[in-house]
């Protein structure tokens, strides 16, 4: 497949998800504003737009089964050979290759004070840090931020879509799948690691990449106690999401 055909099917799936997108308006952050009513909030996890519950329950299962006999154990022997300073370090490094993101997305959203905050955290721990290993710049008070394209999305009025549960990745939406997506082709673009030219070094920042993001989760499938733990699950990633973008 040409480099032009690969764009433009990108680009026609991108309208056939926005369009998707289109008239699932997702309920609203709880807010002071009593005009909303408390059913169309995300306090009412009967407000959650699910029409693929089939296939996200069988994703839900298999997500559950892998985290089982795969990213646990690997976790488990993560933790027992490597030291904690040496994990944070490692949690540190992603956060910090992060800020490229995040700052994009602050820049495309407007909010200069994100944007500002994210370039001097990713400049300051990127060289006093050690490229990102250390964390001096919340040492000085510059806390992180979090700003990603599902976000971008919403702030532009693109409304949730359905809900979605990934492989791997977990919760999400149609909208935040799309913008996942995005955010991970805007690294693969810029690169800032040279991994599209050494295979090897690829496969390794992948597979720690993997092994950190499940080391920082405490989630564990089917401990919360609840029977109805994935609407549970459902009802608190929309609530978190929602709360996100009213930020």
């Amino acid at each position: 497949m040409s480099r032009r055909t690969l764009q433009l099917s990108l680009l026609g799936l991108c309208c056939l998800l926005l369009a998707a997108c289109a008239g699932t308006p997702a309920p609203v952050a709880i807010s002071g504003d009593t005009s909303v009513p408390a059913a169309q909030t995300t306090a009412n996890p009967l407000a959650a737009y699910d029409p693929w519950t089939g296939f996200n329950r069988h994703m839900y299962r298999f997500n559950a089964w892998l985290d089982d006999v795969l990213l646990l154990p690997v976790v488990h022997g993560y933790r027992a050979v490597t030291p904690e300073p040496v994990r944070d370090s490692v949690g540190n490094f992603f956060s910090n290759i992060g800020e490229i993101n995040t700052f994009a997305n602050s820049v495309l959203q407007l909010k200069p004070r994100s944007a500002l905050t994210s370039f001097w955290r990713f400049a300051i721990n990127s060289t006093i840090g050690i490229g990102g290993l250390f964390d001096p710049a919340s040492a000085i008070g510059l806390l992180p931020v979090h700003e990603d394209f599902g976000q971008t999305l919403a702030v532009y009025g693109v409304d949730t879509g359905p809900y979605l549960v990934l492989p791997f990745f977990g919760p999400s939406t149609l909208r935040d799948s799309f913008g996942l997506a995005t955010d991970q082709y805007l690294f693969y673009a810029l690169d800032p690691l040279s991994l599209q030219r050494y295979a090897y070094w690829r496969a390794a920042y992948l597979a720690l990449y993997a092994i950190n993001k499940r080391n920082n989760v405490s989630f564990r499938y089917y401990q919360t106690g609840s029977p109805f733990e994935y609407e549970l699950v459902r009802f608190i990633y929309l609530n978190m999401r929602a709360l996100q973008v009213a930020q």
